[in-house]
C-alpha cells in the first residue's frame, strides 16, 4: 500500500561537483533518448510535450491553468471579484480573524479546468501520474518563498480509515516537494469525517470540528509551521488544523495549497491571472 513518498535524505551528504555533474548530465541524455523513443504525451490531451518541459504538460495546457494573481485577502488569500486594485483584508478576516496568519494558493481551482482534472484525478481516481503537475505548481516562486519561512511544514491529515481506502494521502506527497523538515505524524486526524464536497461552510465547518490532534506538541512548540493541502475551498479544514496547532504552542502557522476556489464573481467578471504557471527555478 502506497502511503507516501520518502523525503530526499540530505544530512551528512558530501557535494562531489563533478560527480554530480556527469550524473546530471546521463540523466538528461536518457531522458532524451527516452523522449526520441517513447514521447511523451500531455496528461491532459495527449498532445506530445515538448521534452525540455518540467511536467508532462503540452504549452497549450500549461497556457490554460489560471495563477493565482493579486488583488486578494492579505489574510486568507481569498480572490476578489474585482481584478484590479491591491492586496488588502476581506471582510470575512476583519470580523473573524482565522488563526492562521497567511493562507496562499498556486492555481485557481476549476471545477471542469485542467485544475480540477488534476486534483480530482489525483485524489479521487488515484491517478499519480498527475502528482508531478501539482507539486510543480508548488515551486512557484511565491509558493517556496512562504516554505522558506517555516521551520517545519505539515500536510493536512488524512483519518487511517481514508488512507487505507485511498492509498496515499496527497497533501504528504505535496508536502514532500517543498524544500524544509516534513512532520508526517505530528498532526493526526483522530475521527472520520464526511467529505467536505457538497456541504455548505458551516456543515464543512462543523464537520472537521474536534476531528484533529497534535500528537508531539513538542516538534511544533515555538515554530513557524506550514500547513500544506491539495485544495482551499472554505478554508474549514486548515482553520481547524491551524487552531489545534496553536493551542499546541506553534507560534505562526501559515497555509498552502496547490489550488484554491475563486468565488462565482471572479469566474463571471474573468480572471486575469491565466497564463502559463511555470515552476520557480
Amino acid at each position: 500500500m502506497l502511503v507516501g513518498l520518502p523525503a530526499p535524505a540530505v544530512i551528512g551528504k558530501t557535494a562531489h561537483p563533478v560527480r554530480d555533474s556527469l550524473r546530471q548530465a546521463l540523466k538528461n541524455l536518457a531522458a532524451y533518448a527516452l523522449d526520441f523513443f517513447l514521447p511523451r504525451l500531455c496528461v491532459f490531451c495527449e498532445a506530445p510535450v515538448e521534452v525540455t518541459a518540467d511536467t508532462a504538460v503540452c504549452g497549450s495546457c500549461a497556457e490554460g491553468i489560471p495563477a493565482v494573481t493579486s488583488p486578494l485577502c492579505l489574510r486568507c488569500g481569498r480572490l476578489f471579484p474585482w481584478r484590479q486594485g491591491q492586496d488588502r483584508t476581506c471582510h470575512i478576516c476583519r470580523q473573524e480573524p482565522p488563526p492562521f496568519a497567511k493562507a496562499r494558493a498556486a492555481v485557481v481551482y476549476e471545477e471542469e479546468g485542467p485544475t480540477g482534472q488534476a486534483v480530482k484525478r489525483l485524489k479521487y481516481g488515484r491517478r499519480l501520474e498527475y502528482l508531478p503537475v501539482l507539486q510543480s505548481w508548488l515551486r512557484r516562486p511565491a509558493c517556496l518563498e512562504l516554505a522558506s519561512q517555516a521551520g517545519v511544514i505539515i500536510p493536512v491529515p488524512l483519518h487511517a480509515k481514508r488512507l487505507r481506502e485511498r492509498g496515499f494521502n496527497q497533501a504528504l506527497l505535496l508536502a514532500q516537494a517543498l524544500p524544509g523538515v516534513v512532520l508526517r505524524d505530528t498532526l493526526r486526524r483522530i475521527r472520520p469525517t464526511r467529505p467536505q464536497t457538497g456541504l455548505d461552510p458551516l456543515a464543512r465547518r462543523g464537520n472537521v470540528q474536534g476531528a484533529f490532534a497534535v500528537t508531539r506538541p513538542w516538534e511544533v512548540e515555538g515554530q513557524n509551521v506550514l500547513l500544506v493541502d491539495d485544495v482551499y475551498t472554505t478554508g474549514a479544514t486548515v482553520q481547524e488544523c491551524a487552531r489545534v496547532l496553536r493551542a499546541a504552542g506553534a507560534r505562526e502557522v501559515n497555509v498552502l495549497t496547490a489550488a484554491r476556489t475563486a468565488p462565482p464573481g471572479v469566474a463571471k467578471a474573468g480572471f486575469g491571472g491565466r497564463g502559463k504557471v511555470t515552476p520557480g527555478p
